[in-house]
């Protein structure tokens, strides 16, 4: 009886895994690509309506964005690996001149939010976004869309 209940406890737990996938770790690049989403979800709601007053909290969340995206630059996609090896070089330039645009528009929203230049913050975090889903169309895996 008591084998038996291990077998189902077994199966259960196999099951739960296997229907969660949630539950699997990320690689480090969707770590960092998830910590900049968390920040730009955040500064996207905070420049619908910016406060003056929160300027620092939002200088903080463009500090964890660049943080990230330069972090981010030095990784490889997963997508890298289905890349026919004689065109990885020039697919990692092209990443990497991505990430690099998005670090440009990401210094030119903090400067825009330290200077309190909240119509033009609001532009660039359109721009940002437009940047990011380019760069996800190209260089991001499909088993990783969200």
């Amino acid at each position: 009886m008591k084998s038996h209940q291990r077998h189902l406890s077994f199966c259960a737990f196999f099951l739960f895994l296997v229907l969660c996938p949630g539950l699997h770790a990320d690689s480090p690049l969707e770590t960092k690509m998830n910590q900049m989403r968390i920040s730009f979800r955040e500064l996207k709601k905070a420049m619908a309506a910016p406060v003056e007053a929160d300027k620092q909290k939002y200088l903080s969340w463009v500090a964890d964005l660049k943080s990230a995206s330069e972090a981010s630059k030095a990784m490889e996609p997963e997508k890298t690996s289905k890349v026919p090896a004689d065109q990885k070089t020039a697919f990692l330039e092209g990443y990497r001149n991505k990430m690099d645009e998005l670090a440009d528009e990401i210094d030119s929203l903090g400067k825009a939010i330290e200077a309190g230049k909240w119509v033009e913050a609001k532009v660039l975090v359109a721009q940002i976004n437009q940047v990011q889903r380019e760069g996800h169309q190209k260089y991001r895996a499909e088993s990783n869309e969200h």
